[in-house]
């Protein structure tokens, strides 16, 4: 366990538009996405673990059950992902109101491991702000002090934490993570990674069983 007490958010409310189906469904390896991020996520040993969902919760929630996490329900993901993160970071302190600092990861980043995550949350103590970088940007998954929560909790529309990660960038610790650098956004996105894997992506028909992606 982390010795200073780091909660982690992932991000998974969004309804998929430009994938055309729910993306937090899609299986690598025979894990849905949602599942996958949500272990990366028990596999930092950031605590507590907090996955927002929105669009499509009744399809995903089951991916999540037996889990060692806790699922809250953003009613105004049409909003965007600020408002995902405000009800994340309100839940983690309801659950954890001494945490003192946050990871905030996306749910369709398929290759970020447990291992990536505490390359990041290593870094935490020389730096109150902490991001990945890959092809020469900074980004998701990155980590907060309690010192920006309060900027985290004013933060809307949909550029999410990047405006604020943008707004201290000459704070930020950057953590080289390539792994990071692929996300899966649209058909475009899912057939590049297919190609990579060499395996085939289908809706993921029913719960899976709690894996290890360390």
């Amino acid at each position: 366990m982390l010795e200073h007490r780091t909660g982690i958010i992932v991000l998974a409310a969004g309804a998929s538009v430009r994938m055309g189906t729910p993306k937090q469904l899609l299986e690598v390896g025979g894990v849905s996405l949602v599942q996958r991020a949500a272990q990366a996520a028990i596999d930092s040993e950031c605590h507590p673990v907090v996955v927002v969902l929105g669009a499509n919760t009744e399809l995903i929630r089951p991916e999540l059950e037996g889990l060692a996490i806790n699922v809250v329900v953003n009613l105004e993901w049409s909003a965007g992902m600020s408002a995902s993160i405000r009800c994340g970071l309100n839940k983690l302190l309801t659950l954890a109101h001494e945490i003192e600092g946050v990871v905030l990861m996306l749910a369709d980043q398929p290759e970020v491991t447990g291992e990536a995550l505490r390359k990041l949350t290593g870094a935490r103590k020389t730096s109150g702000l902490v991001a990945a970088r890959y092809h020469g940007v900074l980004g998701t998954p990155a980590f907060f002090s309690r010192e920006h929560f309060d900027e985290l909790l004013q933060l809307d529309g949909q550029s999410g934490a990047r405006s604020l990660i943008e707004r201290h960038r000459a704070r930020v610790l950057a953590v080289d993570l390539p792994e990071a650098a692929r996300d899966l956004d649209t058909p475009e996105d899912l057939a590049a990674f297919e190609n990579v894997l060499g395996s085939g992506w289908k809706l993921a028909p029913h719960r899976r069983k709690k894996v290890s992606l360390l």
